[in-house]
């Protein structure tokens, strides 16, 4: 989701970051239709302009464009339970069959978000405005009014024809002021869920909103408290930005300290434990929290909950740096660097699958790294080139024409 004031908050409160050592890129390649030789371990859509691309990835990594691409859908990719394909519009929700290799049929279902409660708070107009919970049988679309109005609406998604329907509405705590930084992050029990609370341009800073997820699906906004012995929550000082949750009960978060009204140090990573009340506890410090070498402004866990993917973009000329870097996510205990900058390029939204890669997407195309504890290795063919609407392939600063969406969806 993207908002002037948002933008203009988190480039405020970060400072100009060192650069680390760039990791060697192979040739960018674009991607082409051939015979697979093995079963894919993942689907891998990617949209632009012209349409969404489906990419059979190999267990090296390795992607191969999938016949009939680009497939036409509408609105902005969210993501897919691996038989039905959600896109989010100005207004609605769109359900898609997926047939047996991956490619999108036809669509199934169509919800007008502003025939339902929430509807008040809004339009829904970007993907980072929708998610799918991870059984797959829930989306979620926050709807925004700037400046005083937030609601999370929460569409069940029929297993057996992919028909969408409401099933309630929340609002979140407080003044959410701009809306939220993320969609809330839902930890590994299915019972919580977090997100930074984005205060934007007036004065307040960030906070947190905290949800319980009910058994029909549905999201309750909840108030929860943090533990204050690092200091992190207390006013005036660590405020969050971004927030992705691990397949435990953790959380890990972008914060940065608040010194005053719109002033801010630079982004640091901190960790949080979840109790079964929904609260917080953090060993989390300002000297052992590690600073990312880049604009932060996506994280995205591993299945396995032990790597942190952070990426970021910049506008050209902003004095941040764009690109991705790898982390050690250690439940309760600190953050701890892994990498370097893996790309300086920017890079717009990151996802895994279940076999230790990571894709991110962003200009000039589509990375992919094999990503173990141990080891970060570029796959064969990364970075892919993804053709715009005029056959150019996006510059390292072009934001128009660029590939706009990313979703994986696991196989083995």
């Amino acid at each position: 989701m993207t908002h002037p004031c948002k933008t203009a908050t988190l480039i405020a409160f970060v400072a100009l970051l060192s650069a680390g050592k760039a990791f060697t890129q192979a040739p960018s390649t674009e991607a082409s239709p051939e015979a697979k030789a093995a079963a894919p371990v993942a689907y891998v859509y990617v949209q632009t302009l012209k349409g969404v691309n489906l990419y059979d990835a190999a267990a090296n990594g390795k992607l191969t464009l999938v016949e009939g691409s680009p497939f036409q859908t509408v609105g902005q990719l969210i993501g897919s339970n691996g038989k039905y394909l959600i896109t989010l519009e100005t207004h609605d929700v769109h359900s898609y069959a997926v047939e047996p290799n991956g490619a999108i049929g036809k669509q199934v279902s169509e919800i007008n978000t502003q025939d339902y409660a929430g509807a008040e708070c809004g339009p829904g107009t970007a993907a980072g405005d929708a998610n799918i919970d991870h059984t797959g049988k829930n989306v979620y679309v926050e709807l925004v009014n700037e400046g005083w109005c937030t609601a999370i609406q929460t569409f069940d998604i029929a297993k057996s024809t992919g028909h969408l329907t409401f099933n309630g509405e929340a609002v979140p705590g407080g003044n959410a002021g701009y809306g939220l930084s993320n969609m809330p992050s839902i930890i590994g029990n299915d019972t919580f869920a977090y997100a930074a609370s984005d205060f934007g341009c007036c004065g307040s800073p960030p906070g947190w909103s905290g949800f319980v997820r009910k058994s029909d699906g549905t999201m309750e906004d909840m108030t929860f408290n943090l533990s204050n012995d690092s200091g992190l929550t207390l006013p005036f000082a660590y405020v969050p930005y971004l927030v992705t949750a691990d397949p435990a009960n953790h959380v890990a978060a972008v914060v940065s300290y608040n010194t005053g009204e719109s002033e801010y140090g630079p982004p640091q990573l901190a960790s949080y434990a979840v109790d079964s009340k929904g609260n917080f506890s953090t060993t989390s410090t300002r000297k052992n929290m590690p600073y990312p070498k880049i604009y932060p402004t996506s994280l995205n866990m591993s299945p396995a909950g032990n790597l942190l993917a952070v990426a970021g973009w910049t506008n050209e000329g902003d004095a941040t740096l764009p690109g991705l870097q790898i982390f050690h996510f250690n439940g309760a205990a600190p953050v701890t660097p892994f990498s370097g900058r893996l790309t300086k390029s920017p890079i717009y939204e990151i996802h895994w699958d279940n076999n230790d890669h990571l894709y991110a997407l962003g200009g000039p195309g589509l990375y992919v790294y094999t990503i173990t504890p141990t080891r970060i290795t570029e796959a064969p063919g990364s970075p892919y080139s993804i053709q715009t609407e005029n056959h150019e392939t996006c510059t390292q600063y072009s934001f128009v024409g660029c590939p706009n969406g990313l979703v994986v969806v696991p196989k083995l």
